[in-house]
């Protein structure tokens, strides 16, 4: 099962690659496969690996934890405390287990809930943010992520092209109208926002990349 809609410069970009971002993890990638539970593409997990092999974080935050799959690459490429936000309670506990299985169960904290709920009541600096949740929703967390950034802290989105619906490249289904409506709201904040230097790139389903200023 593929979440994704890859067009030429995808599948370019994916040639390129060497191997996936992490092989040790084929078998988490599967694991979430059976499940149907969506997880960075191969291009995009590339890209999360190298900024968090750049920035050497010490914190992480990450909203939509899944399986534990984006996490386990921060975690494997880092020596982060990640604190992991998802609302299924079902993938927050297999995302344990994955992270137990890889020895990194003391390093990574779950929490179970909304992440609108969640983030007013979050405390401290992430010196890198990774946002890989509810599309819909990503323009209201916003301004609680900029809060929780320091002076070149990091956030990565990913999926904020909508597989080329955001350009026009492929049609956009009455019933995804919201959406894509919300997401045009979250990238021309993100771009404009002058606490921001950000670029959006044409990885995977979309991702930006921005560093507090």
């Amino acid at each position: 099962m593929s979440f994704y809609e890859f067009g030429k410069t995808e599948e370019f970009l994916l040639s390129l690659l060497p191997s996936a971002p992490e092989p040790s993890l084929s078998k988490v990638a599967e694991e979430a496969k059976k499940a149907g539970v969506p997880i960075v593409c191969d291009t995009g997990g590339q890209l999360l690996k190298l900024v968090t092999v750049m920035t050497r974080p010490a914190r992480v935050l990450e909203i939509g934890t899944g399986i534990g799959y984006s996490g386990l690459i921060i975690l494997l490429n880092s020596d982060a405390r990640l604190y992991t936000v998802d609302f299924d309670e079902v993938s927050l506990e297999r995302a344990r287990k994955n992270f137990a299985g890889f020895g990194m169960g003391t390093r990574a904290r779950l929490y179970a809930g909304d992440a609108g709920d969640i983030l007013p009541m979050i405390e401290g600096k992430f010196d890198l943010i990774f946002l890989d949740g509810p599309k819909g929703r990503y323009y209201e967390y916003l301004p609680y992520l900029i809060d929780l950034l320091p002076k070149g802290g990091v956030l990565l989105c990913d999926n904020v092209l909508y597989s080329g619906r955001m350009a026009g490249e492929r049609e956009l289904p009455h019933s995804k109208h919201t959406i894509a409506d919300r997401l045009s709201i979250f990238l021309d904040r993100v771009s404009h926002d002058d606490r921001l230097i950000t670029s959006v790139l044409p990885v995977g389903d979309g991702m930006s990349l921005s560093v507090r200023v």
